[in-house]
């Protein structure tokens, strides 16, 4: 009996001093992370129905008291909270959106507005009672009105699956017509940037969230480089204080030659680190490409596995070397899948699991699904892979 009791002991004096060699920094992570892992939705059978918070700078009017928005660009910004109905089992990328919403698959079914005042008080109130009293604040691009925006924001919020708060920003890209459409639709991103600009001021200023991250992608990231030529004109965000956690880019359709010329320092001055999605086999940017007959961004391929390669990929690794320790550049060709190659940021699973590492990891290391490539000038580059 005694012998047990002295063992008992022994096992216990074992455990604690097993416990005293854990670090309390590696604790704090599992503990933000538990608490990051569901985001809050409403379960109607088979059916989920996200709540989302919107700004949209489209011209807004109502018809028969329900208030629906044109393709046309508005004088200011038209704020509230949404509810969006999606269904898991209707992959988005196999989704059309007429048929349904016909059959009330999915859809926005509930859209409020809010003066400037009571939104930033339930924007605050929201993201006060999130976990990491957080922010994620999202832009997409090209052809979308805004109830496929509204959509595709709930799909990504319920893919995501992060306890935190959304805002999406809404901009009138759907312009008709391939040529025509897309030049409007490109000056439509850019004359969207100021309003951006403001509402990203106004939740750094009024709401101040611990954390806000900024995802974007497509042509949504040009509206994104617009916002932030217009914030870092304000001395208060042009100063070495960052006010953004993370700037994240999908398939950026964004001049790269501007990026090198402008964007740079506005994102070292404005975010603690950004991150850019590429793939070489990105058929709407390369389209886009065409079109305005600019470089992009997000259409690259820095894999050196043979020497024509290098003239392509150098230029990638010179904006890495800009800022190599804010600055994080990722290749997905290996696990672009998606329809023309380039919304694989809403149909990946091994987008979503990185762009959440992302969020609350803090460097690229921990993220098995990247493999590390080193350029002889010792400048580093990422490039995913499949769970496979």
């Amino acid at each position: 009996m005694v012998a047990k009791r002295i063992a008992v002991v022994i096992l216990v004096l074992f455990v604690l001093a097993g416990c005293s060699t854990v670090s309390v920094r590696d604790h704090l992570v599992n503990q933000e992370r538990a608490l990051y892992r569901r985001f809050p939705c409403k379960v109607e059978g088979e059916y989920r129905i996200i709540e989302l918070f919107y700004a949209t700078n489209r011209k807004a009017e109502k018809e028969s008291g329900e208030l629906y928005f044109t393709s046309q660009i508005s004088n200011g910004l038209t704020k509230g909270i949404l509810e969006a109905k999606i269904n898991p089992n209707i992959r988005i990328s196999r989704m059309v959106p007429k048929q349904v919403r016909r059959r009330g698959d999915i859809g926005v079914r509930k859209v409020e507005e809010y003066g400037n005042k009571e939104f930033i008080v339930k924007l605050t109130e929201a993201v006060r009672n999130s976990p990491g009293q957080s922010l994620l604040v999202l832009v997409f691009g090209y052809k979308d009105d805004f109830e496929l925006t509204a959509t595709k924001a709930a799909y990504f919020a319920y893919l995501l699956d992060a306890n935190t708060p959304v805002l999406f920003f809404d901009w009138p890209g759907d312009q008709l017509g391939l040529l025509r459409g897309y030049k409007e639709a490109h000056q439509f991103a850019t004359d969207s940037g100021p309003f951006l600009g403001q509402l990203l001021a106004d939740i750094i200023v009024k709401v101040k969230p611990d954390k806000l991250w900024l995802g974007s992608s497509s042509l949504g990231c040009q509206v994104v480089c617009s916002a932030f030529e217009e914030m870092y004109k304000r001395p208060e965000f042009a100063d070495n204080e960052a006010e953004i956690s993370h700037v994240i880019m999908a398939a950026p359709d964004v001049s790269k030659d501007e990026f090198d010329r402008e964007f740079k320092d506005e994102i070292c001055a404005l975010s603690d680190r950004f991150t850019a999605y590429v793939s070489s086999k990105d058929r709407a940017l390369f389209m886009a490409r065409i079109i305005d007959w600019e470089k992009k961004l997000g259409l690259q391929q820095v894999k050196l596995e043979k020497e024509d390669q290098f003239e392509e990929a150098k230029d990638l690794l010179y904006i890495k070397s800009l800022a190599p320790d804010k600055i994080a550049l990722i290749d997905v060709t290996p696990i672009n899948k998606a329809g023309g190659g380039h919304t694989y940021y809403i149909e990946s699973p091994e987008f979503y699991d990185d762009f959440y590492m992302r969020l609350f990891e803090g460097f690229e290391g921990k993220n098995r699904r990247l493999y590390l490539v080193h350029e002889k000038e010792g400048i580093d580059y990422w490039i995913m892979r499949g769970g496979e």
